[in-house]
Formats: structure tokens, sequence, C-alpha cells
């Protein structure tokens, strides 16, 4: 689906999207969980946004477009599950 990501240039700019949905909650006070749901559904528009410009048959990709994002939000997901486990943990000592 993609080329080579600068990881420096992702991890910048997933900062900047995470800051909007800091701000919806702590300046906002919207629901922590509505806000994570925003932000998933506003994920899924733009990927299939995303998809939609890079494949000449979207019918046709559309089976390999949702695998290939599955893994990777799940790949993604774990590896933030993993340090907020390990934050866990480094706060119960």
């Amino acid at each position: 689906m993609s080329g080579k990501i600068n990881e420096s240039d992702l991890f910048d700019m997933a900062d900047q999207f995470i800051a909007v949905a800091n701000r919806l909650v702590q300046e906002s006070g919207q629901d922590l969980g509505l806000v994570g749901a925003a932000f998933r559904y506003a994920s899924a528009r733009f990927s299939a946004h995303e998809v939609s410009h890079k494949s000449a048959n979207l019918a046709e990709d559309k089976e390999g477009a949702l695998a290939w994002f599955t893994e990777q939000y799940k790949d993604m997901l774990h590896k933030n599950l993993d340090q907020h486990i390990e934050l866990q943990r480094g706060r119960n000592k």
C-alpha cells in the first residue's frame, strides 16, 4: 500500500493529531471514548480516501486494502499497548 515511511515524520504528524484529541478531552470536556471513536472514524474515512486515490479498481482492491489496513492498525495498537503496560508496571513498582 505504501512506500518507505520516515518514522520521525510519522510520529511528528501523529503527535499533532493526538494533541487535537487531547485538547478535545482536556479543554473542551469531551468524553474520552467519544473522542477515541471519532478519531478511529476519521482514520477509517481518510484511509478509504487514500485507497480510493491509489486504486484503479476500488471494488477489486477492497479486500486487500481491508487486510492491509487491519494488519497495520493491529501492529500499531499492539506496540502502543505494550508501551502502556510497561508504563503501568513502572508506576506500580
